[in-house]
């Protein structure tokens, strides 16, 4: 009987998240752009909101090109120290690429790049981990959904599933005793943000913020005041390698 493909052995030593000829494409398309655009800026993101970011991206098409995804790559593509540089001061850029970054490279003029990232500040729901910006309760009885319209009932597993004392009465759900979803100041549970999500509360914002520039050799870093974020990067790679290259 031949051998069901399914019980082939699969070697795990063999299996790469990122194959060899991705990483060597995105070097390569990354030192393109360093020959094609002017400037280069190293900007930090947060609560990424994919179809926000898509919209910029495809805006800016005719005139930069964003590269996001992994940081190790992106920085060997610049140079991690002046002996391997591509350009003078590149490695100055490498030295910012960590956590949630992304690269961007374009013909624009600092005031005009500023504008275009202020207009993609968004509201966004909340992960798990992030602090609650107020405290959100439910008295005992009907639950109404987002803006007071009527939860479909079948919500209700859902909401008992996440922590939310709840049960059907003719339809509609009620909760059996008050409750609070969660208390202002505190780090949101994987439950809380997902019934936060149902309840149409966002507790986040996309936004992009510059934190360097390289432009003619010489390298310009800015001020950053938002809060250091520590990420993973592997989950970072998976989410947004739809964006390399744009």
């Amino acid at each position: 009987m031949p051998r069901s493909k399914r019980q082939r052995v699969v070697t795990l030593s063999k299996v790469s998240k990122k194959q060899r000829e991705w990483k060597e494409g995105l070097i390569e398309k990354v030192r393109d752009a360093v020959d094609k655009f002017p400037s280069v800026y190293v900007f930090k993101y947060k609560d990424m909101k994919n179809n926000s970011f898509k919209a910029l991206r495809d805006k800016l098409r005719e005139s930069s090109r964003f590269f996001l995804g992994s940081n190790k790559v992106l920085q060997v593509a610049l140079g991690r120290e002046a002996a391997d540089e591509v350009r003078e001061n590149m490695s100055q850029l490498s030295k910012l690429i960590k956590g949630h970054v992304g690269l961007l490279f374009t013909e624009l003029p600092l005031e005009k790049v500023k504008e275009e990232f202020e207009g993609v500040v968004e509201p966004e729901f909340a992960k798990a981990g992030a602090k609650a910006k107020e405290t959100v309760s439910f008295s005992k009885g009907k639950v109404d959904g987002p803006h007071g319209n009527k939860l479909e009932h079948t919500l209700e597993p859902t909401l008992r599933k996440n922590g939310m004392p709840t049960k059907l009465n003719k339809g509609t759900i009620e909760l059996i005793t008050d409750f609070t979803l969660c208390e202002k100041g505190e780090s949101l549970t994987p439950a809380q943000a997902a019934l936060l999500r149902i309840f149409d509360y966002k507790f986040a914002q996309f936004e992009m913020r510059l934190l360097c520039k390289w432009h003619e050799d010489k390298f310009e870093e800015y001020e950053d005041e938002s809060e250091d974020e520590e990420s993973d990067e592997d989950d970072l790679e998976e989410e947004l390698n739809p964006f390399e290259g744009y």
